[in-house]
């Protein structure tokens, strides 16, 4: 059973990931033609990666459901350190979050000479097709939420944590299509980060001592 507790940190991750997926889709948003005059195609892209997220948490949770049970505790573990370094990341002590987005390099690849071939964006249908493909830009933080994801013991567990997390890249991303840069200042305003870091990584540490202990 999943609880509150895991959808609430899950879109809280997705939140402080805002100013990071910014900085990587800001300019491919921009590429693509989105704009206050392009409301819909906005939607479009984002439902589309938030499909992709869905279906990532899903096919990942499928695979570690087949896993021992008594694994399970261990993909907790990994899951919390992860959120320690995301934490860590935000606070501008260390970038080794970063240092997993090699993982998905080679899907990256191969997605993005399709999705270069969408450009510019003239429909809705397009624009969900872009979001899909654009869904699987590597990420040291969606890769941390997918690993957050494997700790549910479920397939669908995995994949409603995944759409929490996307979720809380929503409001953000829709923003940075629409009003451009105007919410990049406020979601990387210092203070703010520092505040989503503390309870991200409080959430961490309690998520590895209900584990542990």
């Amino acid at each position: 059973m999943i609880k509150m507790t895991d959808y609430l940190a899950a879109f809280l991750l997705g939140i402080v990931s805002s100013g990071h997926c910014l900085g990587m889709c800001g300019g491919l948003m921009v590429a693509a033609g989105f704009n206050t005059s392009k409301p819909r195609i906005a939607v479009g892209y984002n439902f589309g990666r938030l499909l992709t997220y869905m279906l990532l948490g899903l096919s990942f949770g499928a695979l570690s459901a087949l896993l021992p049970t008594n694994f399970i505790p261990v993909l907790k573990v990994i899951s919390a350190s992860l959120l320690i370094l995301t934490s860590l990341y935000l606070l501008g002590i260390n970038h080794w979050v970063n240092k997993v987005e090699i993982i998905g390099l080679p899907i990256w690849k191969i997605a993005k000479k399709s999705a270069n071939h969408l450009l510019p964006i003239k429909s809705f249908p397009a624009s969900i097709l872009l979001g899909l493909l654009w869904g699987l830009i590597p990420c040291g933080l969606v890769y941390t939420a997918l690993a957050f994801s494997l700790s549910q013991s479920s397939a669908l567990g995995s994949s409603f944590i995944m759409l929490s997390f996307g979720l809380g890249t929503y409001p953000a991303m829709i923003g940075a299509s629409l009003l451009a840069i105007r919410l990049r200042p406020w979601l990387t305003h210092p203070t703010i980060r520092t505040l989503l870091a503390i309870l991200l990584f409080l959430f961490a540490i309690t998520m590895l001592w209900t584990t542990i202990y």
